[in-house]
């Protein structure tokens, strides 16, 4: 009895009005909770080991309704008879998020590779062909592995995964609505 006093008086403290989940947020989930490191060979032709260090969230800035992400990593390609080659990439994504009403998660959709850049450029021929295998690994990785998770341990976040109704992405961040207009996307 006590508890559902305590847990109504701290609901009743609730606004409805709309809460921002920041792409600086977005960025530090994804990268202590999103590490990605694959390998990847062709028995006599290749093999390639990529670790993505880093990625920046970018919400809504370059197309409405998208989200851009940045990574940087590094990897080490061998190919058959000759010295292993260590370098760095950069690729740039695009992703649509979605909210997941029941988990209170932010996943990011359909990632498409935008640009990418190899350094030592001299393996970059080497790597292109590898390159759609990184954005295949990443896409899976991302669009299984939330982006976002609302910590119901927080009792705001708690509160709000349970009343969210909808969200929009705005330039810079993720409004999530708890009033109860609009239909969640």
């Amino acid at each position: 009895m006590l508890h559902a006093l305590l847990l109504t008086l701290s609901l009743s403290g609730q606004t409805a009005g709309p809460i921002d989940i920041t792409e600086q947020e977005l960025t530090q989930y994804v990268n202590q909770k999103a590490k990605y490191q694959q390998q990847y060979g062709l028995p006599g032709l290749f093999d390639v080991d990529v670790n993505i260090d880093s990625m920046q969230v970018r919400l809504g800035r370059q197309k409405a309704n998208m989200a851009q992400v940045l990574s940087n990593g590094r990897f080490t390609l061998t190919l058959p008879g000759q010295p292993s080659v260590d370098g760095t990439i950069s690729a740039d994504f695009e992703a649509k998020p979605r909210y997941h009403l029941q988990t209170g998660a932010i996943y990011l959709d359909n990632f498409t590779l935008t640009s990418y850049q190899i350094k030592p450029a001299e393996v970059q021929q080497q790597f292109a062909p590898l390159v759609g295998y990184l954005v295949q690994g990443l896409q899976s990785r991302l669009q299984q592995q939330p982006a976002y998770v609302l910590n119901t341990k927080d009792k705001e976040q708690r509160w709000l995964k349970q009343h969210v109704t909808r969200f929009e992405l705005l330039p810079g961040k993720l409004r999530l609505h708890t009033d109860k207009t609009g239909s969640t996307e």
